[in-house]
């Protein structure tokens, strides 16, 4: 061993020898290497041996662990740090150091017994090793060195490789020795092993081709279901589709294929990615079992478990703030709990015979447990087997389609669930439409009867409604008569009371003629006199026979209802000189704006009876124990119709009475004069017989305003509101 490490220290002095010194002191150490009194308990490996497998070397390597990641090249290769390299433990297992911060030396001594050169091919077959160097110490004393690594930009690698690919020129019948150095913050797996180039190549094939068989069966399956969500709006998938990608690019950032085509310059990337991707991964699978297995209503304390773990899963990634070597292992906790609670959960469920458990169960046994063996070997209590990461694909390839069965499952359940609902529900509808026949021909005697009955009723209604309008109407124009008899009585009281005392008068002048004593003074008297009564009587005759004639015209238009052409101002002033008489003595005016020549082709009376309605729903309420008062009656044409206002300054509305102002036997003066109809009576006859319509707003304080809009021509087939 001492004779070893003296000839190695021997091979490094050769370093700074003359160049024509080299070959011999190479030859030197390679003929010492050969001798296996000489050569370490640590085979050399001929690469005779190379065929169409790959030689594993753990059996091969010696292990230097640096804590202070301060040894170089030179430094390992001194006697003080050359014997501190030691032989690897379990060679039959794969080389594994856990969670570590510390670097590690590995050494390797390869011969080629052949008589021609020969390339070979040094892999390490995991991705997620930080920092990487290779030295390679030639028989001639030169050192071919390269660095590469996760947190190397992948332009650096000596071999474009998803894994770590060294080649290896041997000259013919050398040895050399090949020095690895690995430092990574992750776990530090070295699976070396040992290819001769024409192996590597076919081995290179295949592995690019599985590898492309797998990431395009999950991209088909991950498309097919998110069509299929589109297609049926169901959570289920888009929560698959959400695993199903989270766990390709977790396995792409495992394996260094997402580095490779993916993220080549972006290191950064590479490592969070390598991070949190369990996490994202387990966060929507952990989302998918709850909805899966309806854990929240049928388990829920496990549920409530679950929650913890997507909230630890969740939190995870903020394991990137802090050293990598401290953050990873709670991160594997996290998944391992995880995955030990989703397993928990498919076995609940399937012990609750739900039908989707079973293909659930079924779907992630392998993958969970391929990836609790992964968290195990993370904290370095499990086995570092070569196919590991190759198991874990092929672990969740299988889960894919098992999941996409118990997808299609639930599908084909849900939808003969649907079908039997559909069969129990026209059962039921059958059932429900034959009791309905029963109870139809039933309640068909019953509805004949009460339909007689409430005919007979509604008649009676509809004829107690008439005489009640009708009533309104008569009490109407009884009015409208009792005030023309009381306005007309003052011009026939003064004819009569003249007509009388000029009788007199000529009697007393006759008197006074037959006896004879007639003077010019007297005759001058009397001839005055009669001149002044027979004006005052025509005064007042013409005064009741203008009284007379408007009477007239407003009855005969409100009891013949005959269409008719007419002035608009006319009718109006017509109207509202009946109407005086009642409101002679009120506190309160009428004032009418309406231009002369408002021509209209309508129906006279009924109009009437809208604005004395209106002028004497103003009376009633309006102005009832108001001092004073206007009430305004203005007309304007408008293209061909007419907008007649009625607008006042009284008392105003309130908006719950305004709402109900039209309504038949609506009044605030109940018992007061008020009938409730008078309203309702003139938007019958506004949007009846006039083609219009009659709307009101008010204000409490601020007076009311009822606009009536109607045609100049009334329409040619209107018809009188009922009981009009």
């Amino acid at each position: 061993m001492h004779c070893t490490r003296t000839l190695q220290l021997s091979a490094t002095r050769t370093l700074g020898m003359p160049f024509t010194f080299r070959p011999l002191a190479g030859l030197l150490v390679s003929l010492v290497l050969m001798c296996p009194a000489l050569a370490d308990t640590v085979p050399v490996l001929d690469t005779h041996a190379l065929a169409d497998q790959a030689i594993p070397l753990n059996r091969y390597i010696e292990v230097l662990e640096d804590p202070r990641q301060s040894l170089t090249l030179a430094d390992v290769q001194k006697p003080a740090h050359a014997e501190r390299f030691k032989t690897v433990a379990e060679p039959d297992r794969q080389l594994g150091f856990g969670v570590t911060d510390s670097a590690y030396w590995l050494k390797l001594r390869l011969h080629n017994s052949n008589p021609a050169p020969r390339q070979v091919m040094l892999e390490i077959a995991y991705p997620r090793l930080g920092h990487l160097d290779f030295h390679v110490l030639s028989a001639d004393g030169h050192v071919q060195s390269s660095q590469t690594g996760q947190l190397l930009p992948f332009a650096q690698r000596p071999y474009p490789h998803h894994f770590f690919v060294l080649p290896i020129h041997l000259s013919a019948q050398s040895t050399q020795a090949v020095y690895l150095r690995v430092q990574t913050g992750n776990t530090m797996n070295v699976p070396a092993r040992l290819w001769s180039r024409e192996a590597f190549e076919i081995y290179e094939r295949h592995d690019y081709v599985s590898q492309a068989l797998y990431f395009g069966m999950v991209m088909a399956m991950a498309l097919f279901n998110l069509l299929l969500f589109l297609a049926l709006r169901d959570i289920n998938y888009l929560l698959y589709v959400a695993f199903v990608a989270s766990i390709a690019l977790t396995m792409a950032a495992f394996n260094g294929l997402a580095y490779e085509f993916l993220w080549s310059n972006s290191p950064t990337v590479s490592t969070a990615v390598t991070f949190t991707g369990p996490s994202m991964a387990m966060m929507t699978l952990l989302l998918f079992t709850r909805r899966m297995l309806n854990t929240a209503t049928l388990m829920p304390r496990l549920d409530i478990g679950l929650k913890i773990c997507m909230a630890l899963n969740l939190l995870a990634p903020l394991g990137l703030f802090f050293a990598f070597a401290d953050a990873i292992r709670p991160t594997y906790l996290f998944v391992a709990l995880s995955t030990v609670l989703i397993l928990l959960s498919g076995i609940v469920g399937s012990i609750q015979r739900q039908r989707s458990a079973y293909f659930f169960l079924t779907a992630f046994a392998a993958l969970c447990v391929a990836l609790f063996m992964a968290q195990l070997r993370g904290f370095g209590l499990a086995p570092n087997l070569e196919t590991t990461t190759n198991y874990i694909q092929f672990g969740s390839a299988i889960e894919m389609l098992l999941l996409a069965f118990a997808l299609a499952d639930r599908f084909n359940v849900l939808r003969q669930e649907k079908e039997h609902a559909q069969n129990e529900a026209l059962q039921a509808q059958q059932a429900a439409v034959q009791t309905l026949q029963t109870s139809e021909r039933l309640l068909e005697a019953r509805v004949n009867a009460r339909t007689v009955e409430l005919t007979t009723a509604l008649e009676h209604l509809q004829r107690t409604r008439d005489d009640l309008v009708q009533a309104e109407k008569l009490a109407s124009l009884g009015a409208l008569v009792a005030g023309v008899a009381h306005e007309l009585n003052t011009p026939i009281g003064n004819a009569l009371t003249t007509a009388s005392t000029l009788q007199h008068r000529m009697q007393t002048f006759g008197d006074t003629v037959s006896r004879g004593e007639l003077r010019r003074s007297a005759l001058d008297d009397v001839v005055r006199d009669s001149q002044e009564m027979a004006d005052l009587i025509t005064r007042s005759c013409e005064r009741a026979g203008q009284l007379i004639s408007s009477f007239k015209q407003v009855a005969v238009d409100q009891t013949s209802e005959q269409r008719r052409h007419f002035d608009l101002r006319t009718l109006v002033e017509d109207n509202i000189d009946a109407l005086r008489p009642s409101f002679k003595r009120a506190p309160w005016v009428i004032q009418i704006d309406i231009p002369d020549g408002l021509d209209c082709d309508s129906y006279p009376g009924p109009l009437g009876q809208v604005i004395a309605n209106l002028v004497q729903n103003a009376a009633l309420h309006a102005f009832a124990d108001c001092p004073r008062g206007l009430l305004q009656i203005s007309a304007r044409a408008v293209d061909d119709s007419i907008d007649l206002r009625i607008e006042d300054d009284g008392k105003g509305m309130a908006p719950a009475t305004l709402a109900h102002i039209f309504e038949p036997f609506f009044t605030t003066r109940l018992g007061h004069g008020g009938s409730g109809l008078g309203l309702s009576v003139s938007r019958n006859i506004a949007t009846g017989m006039l083609g219009g319509h009659l709307t009101a707003r008010s204000e409490p304080g601020h007076g009311s305003c009822f606009s009536l809009h109607f045609p100049k021509v009334a329409p040619q087939f209107a018809h009188p509101p009922r009981g009009l």
